[in-house]
């Protein structure tokens, strides 16, 4: 497979991510707009959404590189067959850890600073 080729694919694969990617750019913005209003919500927030657009845009490349480097390797032992599913496994598995602490963050962010008895307002002074 060609160079050109192989370009046009991984711009492909992110064009398929586009309305994700674009969603998390508008939600990270809309954060940014509160900061005066909720600083450190509005931090946490960021912090989460960048690391879900971090972790999209790095993932897209991953699984894209990572298997056939290591599977074109090992082309020369017969059965390649276990190491793609260890392969597999381990970014699925480190897939699945990322999302999870980026969406802990936006729920950690959702319940911070909440007040008992309705008014969430920030205090004055």
């Amino acid at each position: 497979m060609g160079s050109s080729s192989k370009l046009f694919q991984y711009f492909w694969t992110l064009v398929e991510q586009l309305p994700s990617l674009l969603t998390l750019v508008g939600c990270l913005i809309f954060a940014l707009t509160r900061w005066k209003r909720y600083p450190k919500v509005s931090l946490i927030v960021a912090a989460g959404l960048g690391l879900l657009l971090i972790h999209a845009v790095a993932f897209l490349i991953i699984y894209e590189v990572v298997p056939p480097l290591f599977i074109n390797s090992a082309e020369s032992f017969q059965n390649t067959e276990p190491m793609r599913r260890t392969i597999s496994l381990v970014l699925g598995i480190l897939y699945n850890v990322g999302h999870a602490v980026a969406f802990l963050l936006l729920l950690v962010a959702v319940f911070m600073q909440r007040r008992p008895g309705g008014s969430n307002e920030p205090q004055p002074g």
